[in-house]
């Protein structure tokens, strides 16, 4: 039996009597109050009762609910959940055991949690993140503290009587006490019932009903009361929605494991509110719950996709739909680019839809290999389409007219750079500008078009007047025009090829132009000469006085070649 006053005194308990009794009677007084008060109800209370893992296991479904009302703690849910819980509450504080805590186990660590809470401990570091904070998000609020009611101390915890089992022999030999056991069993089953949870989660008043120890009580009429106590209002419709949309949770749950990790407690908690907006009705904590576990078996599915997409069919049936896959590869991709086109951008409605048509198609969806392949190849088209709508016509219209501005830029100044960079924010703005202005010169892009398009952009505050951004801009404006249709691509105005010479590459021309002179024969002007001029007539006596020296130099030349010739011809005679 357990001391029932003792058990009162327990859970209305301040901190400081929770010490005082402990160190009366040589129990550690570490931790917080909730976790004292367990080990002093765990070590008083039940003493004699064992309370190991190796107990729990082999704890019945209503001793474990026993248990958790001794301890003061939920106690619906299923044989595994109140054995997780029971364990949780006696081992465990809820603010050093969450899953935001345990985002940096190690794998170590992990795997003990795994073992303790009865889950799978195979797979990676992340997968087992994944299942403990499944059950840590589950359990959340259920354990690591009494109840309010217990502590207040109005309500208190009747402990049932152990009840001793007949066998069938002794059911047999005596048939009239049948009804008698029925009314014990059934009058220990209504005590399991927590009516003070109910009455915290209805938000009403207690009701304390008539014990009626004689009627016979139906087991499936207690069923039906801890369904009452753990479900909330609203959320039998919410978990039933939720079944019919199962197929559009898992392809967000998809797209979100795609660029996230199921054990990013941060990223997790903000997809689950993101899913709100989709309809799905997040605020209820089952539901939430289901999410998480969704996404748990989602992460498992996806490594065990990604496992056999590398490697050979490990089966007949196996083999057998990679090569339906291979028949169907082309009208999949068919089917998908009908599905992209009509469902206007909803990835999670296209994904659910592609898998459909898959199935219906005759491939094994359940298998790893084919579903990883199918869900693959809807991702690669996906982003072969993202990449081609990247490149519409209008970003690369957009795309040539920056190249224009652009083009030759190493030498500008800083104030053209900086108009021509204002000119890239506002490209859309720009290109309007342009539209608008061919469209009302009827196709007529000249001149007159250019002077009014630079005239209205300095009138918005744009330096388009600059000598360095004007022909730039004018010639950006013919691309964008042309590119529209509006022009023909010939009527686009080029950039100026003119040389924009600085002082130092005005001296080498001049340079230049002196060598040449000099080359040619002819004497380079001076400064003096350049500035105070020559007359008219002394220049053309100059020029008569040059040729007639070049006509005299040629002459004497030319006797000078017929005397070399002359002397040659004599000699030849003389020999």
């Amino acid at each position: 039996m357990v001391d029932e006053n003792l058990l009162s005194q327990l859970y209305s308990s301040r901190l400081e009597e929770l010490r005082e009794l402990a160190v009366e009677n040589d129990i550690s007084k570490t931790g917080n109050v909730e976790q004292l008060r367990a080990r002093l109800i765990n070590q008083l209370a039940l003493s004699g009762t064992d309370l190991s893992w190796e107990s729990l296991q082999e704890m019945s479904n209503t001793e474990l609910g026993d248990m958790l009302g001794i301890f003061g703690i939920k106690r619906s849910g299923s044989i595994k959940e109140k054995r997780q819980r029971l364990w949780l509450h006696i081992n465990h504080d809820p603010k050093k055991l969450n899953p935001e805590t345990i985002a940096d186990a190690t794998r170590e660590s992990l795997h003990e949690l795994c073992k303790a809470l009865e889950l799978p401990r195979s797979g990676s570091k992340q997968q087992l993140f994944a299942r403990v904070a499944g059950v840590l998000a589950a359990q959340e609020g259920a354990w690591g503290k009494v109840k309010r009611s217990l502590k207040r101390g109005s309500t208190s915890v009747r402990i049932p009587q152990s009840v001793r089992t007949q066998s069938p022999a002794s059911v047999e030999e005596n048939p009239g006490s049948v009804s008698e056991d029925i009314a014990v069993i059934s009058e220990v089953a209504t005590e399991s019932v927590d009516v003070e949870e109910l009455a915290e989660l209805l938000g009403e008043p207690d009701i304390i009903a008539d014990d009626d120890p004689e009627g016979i009580i139906e087991p499936e009429q207690v069923v039906t009361i801890e369904s009452q106590v753990t479900i909330d209002e609203g959320t039998g419709s919410a978990i039933i929605e939720l079944d019919t949309r199962i197929a559009e949770l898992h392809s967000h749950i998809r797209e979100f494991l795609l660029i996230s990790r199921e054990h990013d407690a941060n990223d997790v908690a903000a997809f689950v509110e993101d899913l709100g907006s989709h309809g799905f009705q997040v605020n209820h904590s089952l539901v939430r719950d289901r999410i998480l576990s969704e996404i748990t078996s989602m992460a498992e599915r996806r490594d065990a996709e990604t496992d056999a997409s590398g490697q050979a069919p490990g089966s007949w049936r196996e083999r057998k739909a990679l090569r339906r896959l291979e028949e169907c590869r082309a009208m999949l991709l068919d089917a998908l680019d009908s599905i992209l086109d009509s469902d206007g951008g909803d990835i999670a409605l296209s994904r659910v839809r592609f898998e459909t048509t898959a199935a219906e198609m005759g491939l094994d969806m359940e298998l790893p290999g084919i579903s990883g392949r199918v869900h693959g190849l809807f991702d690669l088209q996906l982003s072969l389409r993202e990449n081609e709508e990247s490149m519409d016509p209008v970003t690369a219209r957009r795309h040539r007219a920056m190249e224009v501005l652009y083009r030759g830029t190493q030498d500008v100044s800083g104030d053209a750079i900086r108009t021509l960079q204002r000119f890239e924010e506002q490209i859309e703005n720009f290109e309007r500008v342009v539209e608008t202005l061919v469209r009302r010169a009827e196709g007529q892009f000249g001149p007159v078009e250019h002077a009014l398009l630079i005239r209205f952009l300095e009138r918005r505050g744009w330096d388009a007047g600059h000598p360095e951004v004007r022909p730039r801009a004018i010639a950006a404006a013919g691309v964008l025009a042309a590119a529209m249709g509006y022009i023909n691509p010939e009527e686009v105005p080029g950039l100026p090829t003119a040389l924009s010479l600085d002082p130092d590459k005005v001296s080498d021309v001049v340079d230049s132009l002196r060598s040449l002179l000099t080359e040619m024969g002819r004497s380079a002007p001076t400064q003096d000469s350049v500035a105070h001029g020559v007359p008219a007539e002394a220049s053309a006596q100059a020029e008569e006085i040059t040729s007639i020296s070049r006509v005299r130099g040629k002459l004497d030349q030319a006797d000078e070649l017929l005397g070399k010739l002359s002397r040659g011809f004599d000699a030849e005679a003389g020999e």
